[in-house]
């Protein structure tokens, strides 16, 4: 039953990674069709959609509290939402920085970062009496909402700044071609095989997605580990795979503009969206380790990066090896010592 529940969380992790990679290519040919530019592929359509495996665990972990197919599977879905945040502004950042020093503007970090602290904010408040409801989910997906229209307008500002001083470019940091028409390296194709290309990525992702969740909940019972470590460590883990495919492939194009945005835009979807899609469906509880242990520890790991960024506005290899060390040590302790 172990090397079962192992090989199905083995299945899932691949279908991840090769789901995601589908998607990718059919968000990026219906991008350059639209003529969207790098920075609001990353922050709207590439967060949201290296964002589904999360979403999938919230509804399907929903459901399967509301159908009493699993009543304690709130450990496991909170977790992973928790897990995911904290391993792609570590781990996944960290590697980036480490197979590549990362450019970042200042107008990214003005806009996204705060938006981090708060998102994260509105979930700890929410998260304070144990429990999230389903009026507090709605509320989070409305705060969506409306920062994803925020992003939309100030994405449509940033296009006069082509035309602006090279000085004024430069002391604002900002990546021209972040600004510019995404371009798919991928043949032009039909609408219609864009947009079916984009939906059996869809499909393999959920699928893995609901693998993965099945098969760490059995191995959370055969190991008797807390269902907020599996959700944090190994599901966490798991659903972040699309965006280190995602960021990796963006910065081997030289797509900065698209890796930064996509980890900063996914995390804010991840906490509030993601979350709220699934408590929307019946209330979650929030396991108390999680609010006095792995919450402060997101926020340090959170502000560490943050000021990693905007120290030269670049992340540089050593700070990515920081980074991946702190990932290192928050999985030890969370291991040893507070798991419960």
């Amino acid at each position: 039953m172990i090397l079962l529940s192992l090989l199905f969380l083995i299945l899932g992790f691949i279908g991840l990674f090769f789901g995601a990679k589908v998607v990718i290519i059919g968000l990026e040919s219906i991008a350059d069709r639209f003529h969207i530019s790098h920075i609001m592929v990353g922050l709207t359509i590439l967060s949201i959609g290296t964002s589904l495996p999360e979403i999938a665990v919230s509804i399907m972990g929903g459901f399967d509290k509301l159908l009493g197919i699993d009543p304690t599977i709130d450990g496991i879905v909170i977790g992973n939402k928790i897990g995911s945040f904290l391993t792609q502004i570590t781990l996944i950042l960290g590697i980036l920085a480490v197979s590549q020093p990362i450019f970042v503007s200042k107008w990214e970090l003005r806009r996204e970062g705060p938006m981090l602290f708060i998102s994260l904010l509105i979930f700890l408040f929410f998260s304070l009496d144990g429990i999230l409801t389903r009026f507090e989910a709605l509320l989070m997906i409305i705060i969506y909402i409306i920062y994803l229209l925020l992003v939309i307008w100030s994405e449509r500002r940033l296009t006069k700044y082509k035309k602006l001083e090279s000085s004024y470019l430069e002391k604002e940091r900002l990546d021209t071609v972040a600004f510019e028409p995404i371009e798919s390296p991928h043949k032009t194709s039909s609408t219609f095989k864009d947009i079916c290309i984009f939906l059996i990525g869809l499909f393999i992702l959920v699928f893995a997605a609901e693998i993965t969740l099945l098969s760490s909940h059995d191995l959370s019972r055969e190991f008797h580990i807390p269902e907020n470590v599996i959700g944090i460590l190994i599901v966490g883990f798991g659903t972040s795979l699309p965006e280190l495919v995602a960021d990796l492939t963006a910065i081997r194009r030289g797509s900065f503009g698209i890796a930064v945005g996509d980890i900063l835009g996914s995390n804010i979807c991840d906490i509030l969206l993601a979350t709220g899609s699934g408590a929307i469906i019946i209330n979650f509880n929030v396991p108390r380790i999680i609010l006095v242990f792995d919450i402060p520890v997101l926020f340090l790991a959170l502000f560490i990066a943050i000021y990693f960024l905007w120290s030269k506005k670049t992340l540089k290899r050593w700070e990515g090896i920081l980074l991946i060390s702190f990932y290192g040590v928050y999985t030890i302790l969370k291991i040893s010592m507070f798991q419960i």
